[in-house]
């Protein structure tokens, strides 16, 4: 039986990855962004399985809208993933009140919003699935991207708090971290990186540091397939992980957060970043 599924945040990257290695997999895939022209491209893919739909995470009624077009064709969810989401990057003293609201916006109540229009029709099945993509970022906060770090730590506890409250209805939650993975998430990073590091910019010689070691990050990393195949694990598995954190080197990083002391750890961060190399006054 192929079960349909939402993909949220599907136009690029990872998002197409997951729509596409599910469509292969034999799921009946809805693949949503806010813009239907870049989501053109993926329908017919996946063996056919792969359903564009225009939708966005911020807006109620476009959700709305999206899971009545599932219900007309004859659709009953069995999963959703939560993958929609965009990176804030700046010194937090710095970055803007409407940027900050811009990334939960996105990143923590979008996801809600459509998690909480598609678990009516789970629980009065009593079963399904729901995948949230978090990141390592969720775990270990990087300097200069604590806005984005702060998001996704807030979908940690959102993750817990649901996996927890849906497991009596049939509802299985799981949280998958990516850390460094080659798509344009990276390019998107370092052009708000990018806006700090102007002269008279009190942070800008860290931030050209920190943006020369994350410029390497993304184009030496694992593709989003990766991500793909840890989310298929979620979604078929009779015990599905609580949490994936993928690639799976990124184990060792996460080792180190949760077993070193804070200083340890900071000492360790710098060094590796080059931000050990920094001195307030040396510019």
């Amino acid at each position: 039986m192929y079960k349909s599924i939402l993909v949220t945040g599907a136009s690029s990257g990872i998002g197409e990855a997951m729509a596409i290695h599910l469509a292969h997999k034999g799921f009946q895939v809805f693949a949503a962004a806010r813009s239907f022209d870049k989501l053109k491209a993926l329908a017919g893919l996946g063996g056919g399985g792969v359903t564009p739909l225009e939708m966005d995470v911020t807006d109620e009624a476009s959700i709305a809208h999206a899971v009545e077009e599932i219900s007309a064709k004859g659709a009953a969810l069995y999963g959703l993933v939560n993958n929609a989401g965009i990176s804030v990057m700046g010194p937090i003293e710095q970055v803007s009140p409407e940027d900050w609201r811009r990334q939960y916006e996105t990143n923590v109540f979008g996801l809600m919003n459509v998690t909480r229009a598609v678990l009516p029709q789970m629980r009065d099945a009593g079963r399904g699935r729901i995948v949230n993509i978090g990141s390592l970022a969720g775990r270990i906060a990087a300097p200069f991207q604590g806005v984005y770090a702060s998001s996704k730590h807030a979908v940690e506890g959102l993750s817990d708090a649901l996996r927890r409250e849906l497991d009596p209805h049939g509802i299985k939650v799981s949280l998958v971290r990516p850390g460094f993975i080659n798509t344009p998430f990276g390019p998107q990073e370092q052009e708000e990186l990018e806006r700090y590091t102007g002269e008279g910019e009190p942070y800008a010689e860290q931030v050209k540091i920190f943006k020369a070691w994350h410029a390497k990050g993304h184009p030496n990393a694992a593709g989003p397939i990766v991500v793909a195949e840890a989310v298929h694990h979620a979604l078929t598995a009779d015990r599905p992980n609580s949490r994936y954190t993928v690639p799976a080197k990124m184990h060792g990083f996460l080792a180190l957060r949760n077993l070193a002391p804070s200083a340890l750890a900071d000492r360790i961060f710098k060094r590796v970043t080059g931000l050990d190399k920094f001195k307030k006054g040396s510019a």
